[in-house]
């Protein structure tokens, strides 16, 4: 069995069983987490929308963009990651928390791109669903397997990048930029990332069948479909990103 990227089920690895948790419909199945995982999307899609709206009406009445509910979001968004991430029983209340402050940031993000670049964001969620379901195809048929060595390269991938993205918010608070915002460069880069994210797609489906295998238990649901929204919403906004060096 692969070991998972997951740290919460990886803790609970050698604790699973459906029976230690009280039997087979005390477990995580892949109908409930599918649910969940279509309710989260759908509430972060349409507080998005929402908050794309009212961003859109800010910008064309000659208000500045709300830093309050940008930032906010962001934070909070961040606060609630972390405390699902750290304490998975309680992801049933923080899972739909999180989608809705998600919701708020990227709608506002969203708002901003719009504005500049109209019609990008209809793009970018099309483009975003036709990854999700063509990584799932990929996964799902076996064409990309999830091996230890695909795990290390992705994760590795991924710590690289987050690195990356802090060097950057330090280089950017003197007024510098580590990473180029236009030309080939940037679009190369925002290409790789991309994949990466959607790479990291195969090892959230992986994480979500360990969980039914395993036994483990039913706010497992709940908590790995958070874990899916979190690559989706990553995603769309690399797409978001890469679609703006293009126009």
């Amino acid at each position: 069995m692969m070991q998972s990227s997951n740290p919460a089920i990886s803790a609970m690895r050698n604790a699973a069983g459906v029976y230690n948790f009280g039997g087979v419909e005390a477990g995580a199945t892949i109908s409930g987490t599918t649910t969940k995982s279509i309710l989260l999307v759908g509430l972060t899609m349409v507080v998005g929308y929402l908050t794309m709206n009212y961003t859109l009406s800010q910008i064309y009445s000659g208000q500045a963009i709300s830093s309050l509910l940008m930032y906010g979001s962001i934070i909070g968004a961040l606060i609630v990651a972390f405390i699902t991430i750290f304490k998975p029983t309680v992801a049933p209340i923080t899972a739909p928390i999180y989608a809705v402050l998600e919701g708020a940031a990227l709608g506002t993000l969203s708002g901003a791109f719009e504005f500049q670049y109209p019609g990008i964001v209809t793009t970018a969620v099309m483009s975003t669903f036709v990854v999700v379901m063509t990584m799932l195809f990929l996964w799902k048929y076996k064409i990309v397997v999830p091996t230890q060595r695909f795990k290390s390269i992705i994760t590795g991938a991924i710590t690289g990048i987050f690195v990356l993205y802090m060097i950057q918010i330090v280089f950017s608070l003197f007024g510098g930029s580590l990473l180029p915002s236009s030309g080939p460069m940037s679009i190369l880069i925002s290409l790789i990332i991309c994949t990466v994210a959607a790479f990291s797609l195969v090892l959230d489906f992986e994480n979500i069948q360990i969980a039914v295998d395993e036994g483990l238990p039913k706010h497992f649901e709940y908590y790995n479909a958070f874990s899916l929204l979190v690559t989706i919403c990553w995603l769309y906004i690399e797409i978001l990103k890469l679609l703006s060096k293009r126009e």
